[in-house]
């Protein structure tokens, strides 16, 4: 394709949205709002999973060790270190658990007086996974080890979140391909209008012998820029939403961080220029296959 040609597509692309601008407007108006929303679901999606992240950290593995059998410790120890699915472990021994408890008493402390003679408290480990998915299968691991009486894990806690956080995430990947279809559709309705509005011009180019690749392409580049004019604006949108609900909820719930939205912007940026202009282009393309046949 000669640079030309190009260039005629691009001219021809430009004055087709700036003679319909109306119908232009209105599709760049779809996938504003399309992308919008699916912004807004980007940015919930990120901080669900910043904060399902944090609840992940608090999850940890409770190795009760077995009476009597703490010089085990050394050999479980050695046996968590060299596991890829541990992300950080401590070994509470049985002096450290009794002390542990006085602290907790407080005052009250004076109750356990005595018991270091004879300490009835087993050592222990805190094991943190490196995800919350590998909580369970580490845990079958470790209560097979020698000297291991009991692990703990709240694996209630562990399935809620896991299905809790596949709902979200399905929820939100049905949404934001639902929201694109819609926009693909308004598109090729849009341009099927110009296409029917531009018939007679198109039946003499046919005529005359142009091909299809060459009656297409301005309609394709006016799809494409539809779809770039609809991204930069529905991310400009989404950054100062953003800005402004964060600012609320920090305010609000306090107890909660939230993520800064600047670390992803160049990312989120790029996904909406490619998918918009992707929706542009398949919108044409979509209107193109029934009025020209290509």
């Amino acid at each position: 394709m000669s640079l030309q040609t190009i260039k005629y597509f691009c001219k021809d692309g430009f004055k087709n949205i700036f003679l319909n601008k109306t119908m232009a407007a209105a599709s760049i108006s779809i996938v504003v709002a399309a992308l919008t929303v699916v912004g807004i679901f980007i940015a919930i999606g990120i901080n669900l999973e910043y904060i399902s992240q944090q609840i992940e950290k608090t999850v940890d593995i409770r190795v009760i060790l077995q009476k009597g059998q703490e010089e085990k410790a050394v050999v479980i120890e050695e046996y968590l270190r060299k596991n890829v699915d541990v992300r950080e472990y401590k070994y509470i021994s049985p002096q450290m658990a009794l002390q542990d408890l006085k602290n907790k008493l407080g005052k009250n402390a004076f109750l356990l007086e005595g018991l270091e003679k004879d300490n009835p408290l087993r050592g222990y480990f805190v094991v943190k996974p490196v995800k919350i998915e590998y909580t369970k299968k580490l845990a079958e691991e470790l209560e097979a080890l020698d000297g291991v009486a009991q692990v703990y894990f709240p694996s209630e806690t562990v399935d809620k979140l896991r299905r809790i956080l596949k709902i979200i995430n399905l929820f939100c990947i049905l949404l934001i391909l639902g929201l694109y279809i819609v926009a693909i559709f308004i598109i090729a309705n849009t341009i099927k209008i110009t296409l029917f509005a531009r018939r007679r011009e198109i039946s003499i180019m046919r005529y005359i012998g142009a091909t299809n690749r060459f009656i297409s392409g301005p309609f394709v580049v006016e799809g494409f820029i539809i779809g770039i004019l609809g991204s930069i604006l529905a991310y400009a949108i989404v950054l100062l939403f953003y800005h402004y609900a964060i600012r609320y909820l920090s305010q609000t719930i306090t107890f909660v961080d939230f993520v800064n939205i600047s670390i992803y912007k160049y990312k989120i940026l790029g996904v909406f220029i490619l998918t918009g202009s992707m929706v542009g282009i398949l919108g044409s393309l979509i209107s193109l296959r029934r009025y020209l046949k290509v």
